[in-house]
């Protein structure tokens, strides 16, 4: 392959870990000017040491000198007005020179026509063109002036007409292609943003769709389950599965509406903040340890030569975990499940650290549709029974896919050893270090759970739902599973209520007026963060896209359920909470 691609392409993926792509550009033809430059200055000063011109040789040996000490002042310092501005007065002095003298054999008065070549390219339309301009309108003076100034050697007047034509040929054409090739950029950057609005509007139909779905959805099927069928004669019994059937294959219908939206993850994560890699990942890994006790065992090593302190989005990670260990969960639903974390050192700077982490379980037979999404689906009895929870059979790796690629990196999924592995980096930066690994605070809050223990049939619950038909579903369902359920329509009413009195548990809504799920349970969490006690929260919500679950949960939740739900599957994710 030609090697100055591979020149031009190594260059590029260095100048990549330092801005973004606009800057990166005009680096990069900063650095190719320089470089190109240099290199010029010292072949042709040697030649001119070859052809006995010593005066010329040593000013371009010295000009390399200078190119050289302007490329190591753009790398220590990273100025890049001050090297385009240094590397302009140079390039002139130069130029002018060589028509001063001729060069070596009287040609490097051609040398001028590679002004506006880079000059334009290098300053942009506006200021190039200008700075060309006046190297032209300079040029022209020096041609004109060329008697009186006494130059070595004297161009004659066609010589002077067609180099100046050359020249502004060359300008034009430079200009021309600098000109398409900001207009084109500038249509394609409004093609993307059109894009990526229509991309929004159809997602967030999409999820309103499944919301109103949902909701009238699970309306039905939590009645159903409320209905005695022993009371119903037998035709009216068929008629009443046919109804339950339909129902069931059209919550695949909104499974699958949900599965066709694609998860946005910004390429700039939210809030970058000094926190503890470990006890991120540990309080994550808490939520399923807690949940699958009975078979599940997480087994974390992070090398000792990491310091666990970075500065990032410590919810991207989180999320990253939820995902991946939920659909590992899936994907091996009875029996023993052994989950082995090893976390090492990629590579290490003085600022930022590439961390690999190799996650190893039970193997599991995915199938992969042509976009790279995995996915595992029940037998079609079970489908055919209803019999099922539908969410309990996607496997679908889409967040963690998502955020790993937002790093520059992405997910590697294998078998190994009749073992799964999955692999991936991260690249964060270092924070503040020396504060150690959280050991305490997980027995603490083991404490703390076992001191909160409360059986389900005396506990206290508080439903957070706006739709009045919706809480009378749910009291209709649990008034028989719990003491007592108050109501608040909002995450207001919410706050208030639970600013007044205690509650085991928290059901609630994600979209609310005043105040939805996601900032009520944040507040929440921000007051109990000062009585060292945490009330289980679980959502119970329509939303049910890609991603929805792992924003509840990094936003401090306990757990999720997506309406339409069974019944005993809410009850018994309750008493995992209650009873522990």
């Amino acid at each position: 392959m030609n090697p100055i691609y591979h020149f031009l392409a190594r260059l590029m993926k260095k100048l990549e870990q330092q801005a973004d792509l606009d800057v990166i550009n005009k680096l990069l033809i900063i650095h190719f000017i320089n470089i190109v430059a240099l290199a010029f200055s010292l072949v042709f000063g040697v030649l001119a040491f070859v052809n006995e011109n010593f005066t010329l040789g040593w000013f371009l040996l010295s000009t390399a000198v200078v190119f050289a000490l302007i490329l190591a002042f753009m790398v220590i310092t990273g100025k890049k007005r001050t090297t385009r501005l240094l590397l302009t007065i140079t390039s002139v002095i130069v130029l002018f020179y060589l028509l001063y003298t001729g060069g070596t054999t009287g040609l490097g008065v051609y040398w001028l026509l590679i002004f506006p070549v880079f000059s334009i390219p290098l300053f942009g339309l506006s200021r190039g063109n200008l700075i060309s301009f006046l190297v032209f309108g300079a040029s022209i003076a020096f041609f004109a002036l060329q008697q009186k100034l006494q130059v070595i050697n004297v161009y004659p007047t066609q010589q002077v007409i067609r180099l100046l034509g050359a020249y502004a040929a060359i300008h034009l054409l430079v200009y021309l292609n600098e000109f398409l090739k900001l207009h084109n950029y500038t249509v394609m950057e409004r093609t993307i943003i059109e894009s990526k609005n229509e991309t929004r509007q159809k997602d967030e139909f999409l999820s309103k769709l499944s919301h109103q779905i949902r909701t009238p959805l699970n309306n039905l099927t939590v009645v159903s389950n409320l209905i005695n069928k022993a009371k119903l004669d037998e035709e009216h019994r068929d008629l009443f599965d046919t109804i339950l059937a339909s129902t069931i294959n059209l919550i695949n219908v909104v499974n699958n509406i949900g599965k066709v939206s694609e998860v946005k993850i910004e390429k700039e994560l939210g809030s970058q903040v000094n926190f503890d890699l470990y006890s991120s990942i540990d309080n994550t890994l808490k939520l399923f340890r807690d949940q699958h006790k009975d078979r599940l065992e997480i087994n974390t090593r992070i090398s000792k030569s990491i310091k666990t302190q970075y500065i990032g989005d410590p919810i991207r990670i989180k999320q990253i975990f939820l995902n991946i260990i939920e659909n590992i969960i899936k994907a091996n639903p009875a029996g023993k499940l052994v989950v082995n974390i090893d976390i090492d050192i990629n590579s290490d700077t003085e600022s930022q650290t590439d961390l690999i982490f190799r996650i190893r379980c039970p193997q599991f037979q995915l199938e992969s549709d042509e976009f790279g999404n995995y996915y595992k689906r029940p037998d079609a009895q079970l489908i055919k029974e209803g019999s099922y929870q539908p969410d309990d059979y996607f496997i679908d790796f889409t967040i963690a896919k998502k955020i790993i690629e937002s790093y520059g990196s992405e997910l590697e999924i294998k078998p190994a050893d009749d073992l799964t592995l999955l692999q991936f980096s991260l690249t964060l930066k270092k924070g503040i270090s020396g504060t150690p690994k959280p050991e305490i605070d997980k027995d603490t809050a083991q404490l703390l759970q076992q001191k909160n223990k409360v059986e389900l049939k005396n506990a206290n619950i508080l439903l957070v739902e706006d739709n009045a038909i919706n809480q009378k579903i749910i009291i209709l369902s649990l008034k028989n599973h719990v003491k007592n359920i108050d109501i608040a329509n909002n995450g207001k009413d919410a706050l208030d209520k639970f600013g007044t009195s205690k509650y085991h548990l928290v059901l609630m809504d994600i979209q609310m007026p005043v105040i939805n799920g996601i900032a009520a349970t944040k507040k929440i969490r921000e007051l109990e963060a000062t009585t060292n006690t945490q009330t289980p929260i679980i959502a119970i919500t329509a939303n049910a896209l890609s991603g929805d679950k792992e924003t509840c949960l990094a936003a401090g939740m306990n757990d999720y359920i997506s309406k339409p739900f069974q019944v005993e599957v809410l009850v018994n994710k309750m008493k995992v909470l209650l009873e522990g």
